[in-house]
């Protein structure tokens, strides 16, 4: 064990940094958080876990305190009408909804109550890897360099953290932009999330039930350059495109007003090639940010919270547990953005070869929908092989 203060100092209290650092906590080990806001505000983000992420969350367990804060999601239609999840998927779990700075809120402080130490409305300067990692944290106009064994970034998407250690990063990205908005007075069943893809428009509607009578409305369009859904005064536009989706939202928006920002992101994936060096790992979005448009990135999140725990655990050597969480990492990873890049090439994309391939596959998947992969709720370890895809494509 180490004599310093701090065995792990996670950069960031959101999903994945709070959810690590009680695991770890509750294992013994000494925690620090270090959270820049000093309260979480609402921003679009995703706010539903699929079930494989419900797992991953009982297995870290938070699974109880993601429900106290949130609502039970058993069913899901993606088009085809209403999916019982807990009849239906190998798991037999449930998704779970919530708003997002409330879930914060609520693992951040379970993390605290497991004894880890929690800083919040602090900065975080730099980020030095090496045999004695550090961070250098900037508060109240003084700065303070704090050592451990491993410092954990978990600052999502935008990681500052992740350039500041030197990380590179690869990216594939998408013509397509995902939009979000928080939303009152939509009519919509409370106990199902809806998620719809147009391909004759390139659209992707997203329905999530939240508590309190508030929804969360998603809409994925391609990016051609006539209009970008941001801003306030967009959002009568965002429900009209809304509504092309399907009939499911197509009176669902009569009533509705809006409860928070309306902002919108590039679709595609970007991830940091192999996330661990020199005593500095890589969870959450910023380790790799997957396409909004699938609903993976939480689950993904949850994943890295549990595999990084059970390696350290099994472990004594945190340099070689790092380097194997990464490799563990790289595989869940990519496994996902492979079959998430067949579920779009059917799906969303557009142009004539992408319509040829609708053509063959369509009519297959409406007489048999256990040929479309069900990694989404499955998770990355299903089988994805050559006779996966080839019967998704209607090829066999």
């Amino acid at each position: 064990m180490s004599s310093l203060p701090f065995e792990i100092v996670t950069v960031g209290g959101g999903l994945g940094g709070s959810s690590f650092a009680g695991a770890m906590a509750r294992k013994g080990a000494r925690v620090l958080i270090l959270e820049r806001e000093a309260q979480f505000k609402d921003r679009v983000r995703g706010e539903f876990i699929v079930p494989w992420g419900v797992a991953e969350a009982r297995q870290l367990g938070i699974a109880a305190g993601l429900k106290e804060c949130g609502t039970v999601i058993p069913f899901v239609d993606m088009g085809f009408g209403p999916r019982n999840l807990i009849e239906t998927t190998a798991l037999g779990l449930a998704g779970v909804s919530f708003f997002h700075p409330e879930m914060q809120e609520t693992l951040l402080q379970e993390a605290q109550r497991a004894g880890a130490e929690v800083r919040r409305g602090v900065g975080v300067t730099n980020i030095e890897p090496g045999a004695n990692p550090a961070v250098t944290v900037s508060e109240n106009g003084r700065e303070e360099r704090i050592s451990a064994r491993l410092i954990v970034l978990a600052d999502g998407r935008g990681s500052a953290g992740r350039k500041r250690a030197g990380f590179t990063v690869a990216t594939d990205a998408h013509p397509f932009q995902f939009a979000g908005v928080l939303l009152t007075g939509v009519c919509a069943r409370q106990d199902m999330c809806t998620f719809v893809f147009n391909a004759e428009f390139g659209l992707i509607g997203g329905l999530v039930p939240q508590t309190n009578g508030r929804v969360r409305a998603y809409l994925g369009y391609p990016t051609d350059g006539d209009f970008r859904l941001q801003g306030a005064e967009k959002l009568a536009a965002f429900l009209a495109h809304s509504q092309k989706v399907g009939p499911q939202f197509q009176d669902c928006y009569a009533q509705a007003s809006s409860l928070g920002p309306l902002a919108c992101f590039d679709g595609g994936y970007f991830w940091a090639e192999h996330p661990y060096r020199e005593g500095v790992v890589l969870i959450g979005e910023a380790a790799a940010v997957s396409d909004p448009s699938f609903g993976q990135g939480m689950a993904l999140t949850l994943r890295d919270a549990r595999v990084l725990r059970d390696a350290l655990l099994a472990d004594s050597d945190w340099d070689r547990a790092g380097r194997d969480y990464a490799r563990q990492h790289d595989a869940y990873f990519q496994n996902m953005r492979t079959v998430c890049g067949w579920l779009r090439s059917l799906f969303q994309e557009q142009g004539p070869t992408a319509d040829a391939r609708r053509r063959v596959a369509m009519p297959k998947i409406t007489e048999d929908l256990s040929r479309v992969p069900d990694h989404l709720f499955g998770g990355p370890e299903l089988p994805m092989d050559e006779t996966v895809r080839a019967r998704f494509f209607g090829e066999c």
